[in-house]
Protein backbone atom coordinates (compact mmCIF):
# COMPACT_ATOMS: atom_id res chain seq x y z
CA UNK A 1 0.00 0.00 0.00
CA UNK A 2 2.90 2.36 0.72
CA UNK A 3 4.27 1.80 -2.79
CA UNK A 4 0.91 2.79 -4.31
CA UNK A 5 0.83 5.99 -2.24
CA UNK A 6 4.39 6.82 -3.29
CA UNK A 7 3.54 6.20 -6.94
CA UNK A 8 0.44 8.41 -6.70
CA UNK A 9 2.41 11.21 -5.04
CA UNK A 10 5.17 10.88 -7.64
CA UNK A 11 2.67 10.90 -10.50
CA UNK A 12 0.94 13.95 -9.02
CA UNK A 13 4.29 15.75 -8.71
CA UNK A 14 5.21 14.96 -12.34
CA UNK A 15 1.82 16.06 -13.66
CA UNK A 16 1.90 19.21 -11.52
CA UNK A 17 5.39 20.04 -12.78
CA UNK A 18 4.34 19.50 -16.39
CA UNK A 19 1.27 21.74 -16.02
CA UNK A 20 3.29 24.44 -14.24
CA UNK A 21 5.93 24.35 -16.97
CA UNK A 22 3.27 24.69 -19.68
CA UNK A 23 1.59 27.63 -17.95
CA UNK A 24 4.82 29.58 -17.47
CA UNK A 25 6.01 28.70 -20.97
CA UNK A 26 2.77 30.05 -22.45
CA UNK A 27 3.09 33.17 -20.29
CA UNK A 28 6.67 33.77 -21.51
CA UNK A 29 5.62 33.25 -25.13
CA UNK A 30 2.73 35.68 -24.73
CA UNK A 31 5.00 38.29 -23.13
CA UNK A 32 7.47 37.95 -26.03
CA UNK A 33 4.70 38.36 -28.60
CA UNK A 34 3.34 41.46 -26.83
CA UNK A 35 6.82 42.96 -26.68
CA UNK A 36 7.26 42.36 -30.41
CA UNK A 37 3.89 44.01 -31.12
CA UNK A 38 4.77 47.02 -28.99
CA UNK A 39 7.88 47.54 -31.13
CA UNK A 40 5.79 47.59 -34.32
CA UNK A 41 2.60 49.42 -33.34
CA UNK A 42 2.62 53.20 -33.79
CA UNK A 43 0.56 55.27 -31.40
CA UNK A 44 -1.07 58.64 -32.05
CA UNK A 45 1.71 60.39 -30.15
CA UNK A 46 4.24 58.71 -32.46
CA UNK A 47 2.47 60.11 -35.51
CA UNK A 48 2.28 63.75 -34.35
CA UNK A 49 5.86 64.70 -35.40
CA UNK A 50 5.31 63.05 -38.78
CA UNK A 51 2.07 65.00 -39.24
CA UNK A 52 3.87 68.27 -38.44
CA UNK A 53 6.57 67.45 -41.01
CA UNK A 54 3.97 66.64 -43.64
CA UNK A 55 2.19 69.93 -42.91
CA UNK A 56 5.44 71.89 -43.27
CA UNK A 57 6.30 70.15 -46.54
CA UNK A 58 2.79 70.63 -47.92
CA UNK A 59 2.75 74.32 -46.98
CA UNK A 60 6.14 74.80 -48.61
CA UNK A 61 5.03 73.09 -51.82
CA UNK A 62 1.76 75.04 -52.00
CA UNK A 63 3.46 78.37 -51.28
CA UNK A 64 6.17 77.78 -53.89
CA UNK A 65 3.66 76.62 -56.49
CA UNK A 66 1.48 79.71 -56.06
CA UNK A 67 4.56 82.00 -56.28
CA UNK A 68 5.53 80.72 -59.73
Amino acid sequence: MDKVNEMLIGTLAVVGGFITKRIFSNNDTLANRITALEKVVATKSDLEPIQRNVDIILNHILNNKSSK
